[in-house]
C-alpha cells in the first residue's frame, strides 16, 4: 500500500519512505512465499520489525511529521496483514490436525500388522540358524561359484525385515568390490536358472 508523503522536498524523508514501502513489498513477498507465514520474528509482523527491515528507527514514526500520516498508513498496513496472517495460521492448524488425525491412525494399523508379524515369527516351525543349516552348505565360510562366474563367500543368514523370509549374506571373492555386502532371499539364492545349456543352480557350492 502506498504511504502518504507530506515533505517530498526532504530527500532524506523521501529516501526513509521509500525504504519502508520496500520493505512492506519484501515482507508481503516473504509471506507469499512461504505459504502465508512470515518467516522471521517468530511470524510476528510489527512496527518494529517493519522498522528493522526497512533500516528506520521507530521513533521515527513517532515525530510529528510522520505520526498522523505515515504511522497511520502502517498500522492500517499492519491490521490487513494480521488478519491475513490469523487467517492463514487457523488454517495451518486445521490443516495439521487433519494430518495428525490420519497418522495416529495410519500408526495403529501399523502396530496392529506389526503385532501380527512378531505372532507369525514367534509360530515359525524351525528357527533361522536350524533352518540355514538345513539347505546344506550356506554356513559362514562356504563358498559358491555364480552360474556366470564369480565366486562369492558366505557370511551368514539374516531375516529379511519385509517379508520375515531368511536370507544370504555374501561377499564377492574378486574384483573391487569385495567389502560390498549382497542379499538375497534363501529360495533365490538355491533356486534354478534357466541358461542356454538348461537349468542349473544360481549359486553352486565350491568344494
Amino acid at each position: 500500500m502506498p504511504i502518504t508523503v507530506t515533505d517530498k522536498g526532504n530527500a532524506r524523508t523521501e529516501a526513509a519512505l521509500k525504504r519502508l514501502q520496500q520493505a512492506m513489498a519484501e515482507i508481503e513477498a516473504d509471506i507469499v512465499a512461504n505459504q502465508g507465514i512470515y518467516p522471521f520474528n517468530h511470524g510476528r509482523v510489527t512496527q518494529s520489525e517493519l522498522c528493522r527491515r526497512a533500516d528506520v528507527k521507530k521513533a521515527t514514526l513517532q515525530n510529528p511529521l510522520h505520526k498522523d500520516t505515515t504511522r497511520v498508513d502502517i498500522l492500517a498496513w499492519l491490521d490487513g496483514l494480521s488478519a491475513k496472517l490469523a487467517h492463514t495460521r487457523d488454517a495451518s492448524r486445521e490443516r495439521v490436525t487433519a494430518v495428525a488425525d490420519s497418522l495416529k491412525d495410519e500408526i495403529t494399523r501399523l502396530r496392529q500388522d506389526n503385532d501380527l508379524l512378531r505372532q507369525q515369527l514367534l509360530t515359525t516351525t524351525a528357527p533361522l540358524p536350524a533352518a540355514a543349516t538345513a539347505l546344506g552348505q550356506i554356513v559362514p565360510g562356504a563358498q559358491f561359484r555364480h552360474y556366470k562366474g564369480g565366486r562369492y563367500t558366505v557370511i551368514g543368514t539374516c531375516l529379511i525385515e519385509a517379508t520375515l523370509q531368511p536370507g544370504v549374506l555374501y561377499r564377492p571373492c574378486q574384483g573391487d568390490q569385495q567389502d560390498v555386502l549382497w542379499m538375497r532371499p534363501v529360495a533365490d539364492f538355491l533356486a534354478q536358472v534357466a541358461t542356454a545349456q538348461g537349468s542349473v543352480p544360481r549359486f553352486a557350492p565350491v568344494d
